[in-house]
């Protein structure tokens, strides 16, 4: 994961600072929509690094769990797929959230 902001961050921040490592199973490959997807819990955890009001952008959103994580903790967010098989299943996904 990579994000990054536009200048210096304030230090009081309204947002939790993150521990560098977490230890959360990645889901099983029989389950995965996408060969890279990412566990649910793992992105609901990442995305509150965002500021409230901010909007989220995964610009390679495979089966689209960052974008799903993003709306089920209530920030805006943008996914970016350039493959139709995974764009579809994006949508699908956060559509029945």
């Amino acid at each position: 994961m990579v994000w990054g902001s536009k200048g210096n961050l304030p230090v009081d921040r309204a947002v939790p600072i993150l521990p560098g490592v977490f230890d959360i199973a990645a889901p099983a490959y029989s389950k995965r929509q996408h060969q890279t997807e990412k566990p649910l819990e793992l992105m609901r955890t990442l995305v509150k690094i965002v500021c409230p009001g901010e909007i989220i952008l995964d610009p390679f959103c495979g089966s689209g769990t960052t974008v799903l994580a993003a709306k089920l903790e209530g920030y805006p967010a943008v996914g970016i797929e350039i493959m139709k098989h995974y764009a579809e299943t994006a949508k699908a996904k956060v559509a029945e959230a």
